[in-house]
């Protein structure tokens, strides 16, 4: 009897797993689910399908357009109604973090219509919806550029690598931020000052003809680490790496000291720094028409010397001299600054300076 029962339990127990390794094979979108939802979070900032695109990935074989899908590392499928123009693309470059904003997908996005591809270099993949906008944030390992494809209903991406999209690559930091003033007399501010020559410089590129991708540290009054300064020009591997700070006196109190200075990487043997930096100082000059305080030994600061990329750290004037902080505080002699520090990049970069644009 004993036996008997043994034998029957044993006997349901296998029936039972080929039930549910026969639902499993014909309906895998369950399983999917089953891992998605169990890694929803609990601070509500979207659900992780990290897992979900890896197991989509297994299928992939399978699909009738494996060929074209090889050619591109991710692929969504669209509503017939998205256009590839209603798609939007924000790049955080110091987070590493790509966001996708998709109007009109709903929660159950990605299993009506499945993400494909492979998930090399990506961190993390989390899908939010937010006021019928889908949101897809993708965390990479390191910084890269999304290009878009779209063909029928498919959107492919591909992240690459900034130099393979940009001829150029160059790196621009406001220095100081947040609760980092740098120097100041009273509410007049080193931070919001290289921050506005900053902006300044943006309009300038954003209006350059030549292929050059710029990133920006920040453009906001945050105050990101050394590291993170300095380790974004090391990761996108820039031609040049300039950050825009105002000089002050050591006593900080006003004087009639004043300039134009900038700090370089002697330990650059390649010259590349130095060069960088005699091209700025050359071109603030011209453009301000400021006095020369001369190039400067930047070693003993933290993102000169940390820096695997020419690197310039432009001083564009003394906030502790009376005319050059009334001065730095006009949108005109920021935008004079701020011309100055592009020509001197454009220069370094070997660029015909005939075919920049006028500013």
């Amino acid at each position: 009897m004993e036996k008997k029962v043994v034998i029957f339990l044993s006997f349901c127990s296998m029936a039972v797993m080929c039930l549910c390794i026969t639902v499993l094979l014909k309906y895998p979108g369950l399983h999917l689910a089953s891992l998605a939802l169990q890694e929803r979070t609990a601070e509500g900032n979207g659900l992780s399908v990290l897992s979900l695109l890896k197991d989509n990935s297994q299928l992939l074989q399978m699909s009738e357009d494996y060929a074209e899908l090889q050619e591109h590392q991710l692929r969504l499928e669209l509503p017939g109604s998205v256009k590839k123009e209603d798609i939007t693309i924000t790049n955080n470059y110091m987070s590493h973090e790509i966001s996708l904003a998709i109007p009109g997908i709903g929660k159950t996005y990605f299993y009506d219509f499945p993400m494909v591809g492979n998930s090399d270099n990506i961190e993390d993949l989390r899908y939010d919806v937010d006021d019928r906008v889908g949101i897809i944030n993708i965390t990479t390992s390191r910084i890269y550029e999304c290009v878009m494809t779209k063909k029928r209903n498919y959107l492919y991406l591909d992240f690459k690598k900034p130099h393979q999209v940009y001829q150029y690559v160059v790196a621009i930091d406001a220095g100081h931020g947040g609760r980092a003033p740098g120097a100041n007399q009273g509410d007049v501010l080193e931070k919001n000052l290289t921050l506005e020559i900053v902006k300044q410089l943006k309009k300038i590129f954003d209006k350059d003809k030549h292929k050059i991708g710029v990133y920006y540290t920040r453009l906001d009054d945050s105050n990101p680490a050394f590291e993170s300064r300095v380790g974004l020009a090391n990761d996108i591997k820039a031609d040049a790496f300039v950050s825009v700070h105002i000089n002050s006196t050591d006593s900080g109190r006003m004087s009639g000291i004043h300039g134009t200075s900038v700090l370089y990487l002697v330990a650059d043997k390649s010259g590349k720094s130095k060069d960088l930096a005699q091209s700025c100082l050359n071109h603030m000059l011209e453009n301000m028409g400021s006095t020369s305080k001369g190039l400067v030994p930047g070693d003993e600061i933290y993102i000169i010397r940390k820096s695997k990329v020419p690197v310039a750290l432009c001083e564009v004037g003394f906030l502790t001299n009376p005319e050059e902080q009334r001065l730095m505080q006009s949108k005109e002699y920021q935008v004079k600054a701020a011309k100055g520090i592009y020509e001197g990049i454009l220069e370094q970069l070997g660029v015909d300076q005939k075919k920049k644009q006028k500013g």
